[in-house]
């Protein structure tokens, strides 16, 4: 949902008279957190398992210091609430999101079996065992949306701090400079 938003958030942008060139000028206190905090957790899915946990933990602490070190910007107070929302059920569920049965189900019913047995990734089934459901991927965005995919309520509170974050860093300036007379006298 991270790169989606960014992507909405600049289309958005350039509809509404954003610039690219604005984007690039932007400066961000220690962006390689953001890489860092990736790959923990994207490593821990896919080849260290058994450390899920504690990578969930270390991967959403990096994004909240980046977010925390970039909180002056637009769009980082939402960016931390929606990172907060997501650690805070993962934490619950011992470094796993719950996920709607059913829409896992629409979603990727060749991967449904591997789910069901708590064997996908960091996803685990919504059930009376998982805590915090409400905060678990529960929203299953299907077509106007460009392709299926299912969302939490932090992953909507994050994409809107991106959203904001993107429009305003690729907003036009409206100040106009100021021209300063001088008067002899």
């Amino acid at each position: 949902m991270f790169v989606d938003s960014i992507i909405i958030g600049i289309i958005a942008s350039l509809i509404m008279g954003g610039s690219l060139q604005q984007l690039v000028t932007v400066k961000l206190n220690h962006p390689w957190l953001i890489a860092v905090s990736f790959i923990i957790q994207f490593g821990a899915i896919y080849i260290f398992l058994e450390y899920l946990l504690m990578s969930v933990c270390a991967s959403n602490i990096g994004l909240l210091i980046f977010c925390l070190v970039n909180y002056k910007d637009k769009g980082f107070k939402y960016m931390v609430i929606g990172i907060f929302m997501n650690l805070l059920v993962m934490l619950a569920n011992k470094g796993r999101m719950p996920v709607d049965v059913q829409a896992a189900k629409a979603l990727s019913p060749e991967d449904f079996p591997a789910f069901m047995a708590g064997e996908y990734g960091k996803h685990i089934p919504i059930s009376a065992h998982t805590h915090l459901n409400f905060l678990g991927d529960i929203f299953f965005l299907q077509y106007p949306y460009p392709r299926p995919i299912i969302i939490s309520l932090g992953d909507i509170v994050l994409s809107i701090g991106v959203i904001l974050f993107l429009y305003k860093a690729m907003a036009k300036s409206n100040k106009k400079s100021k021209e300063v007379v001088g008067y002899g006298g």
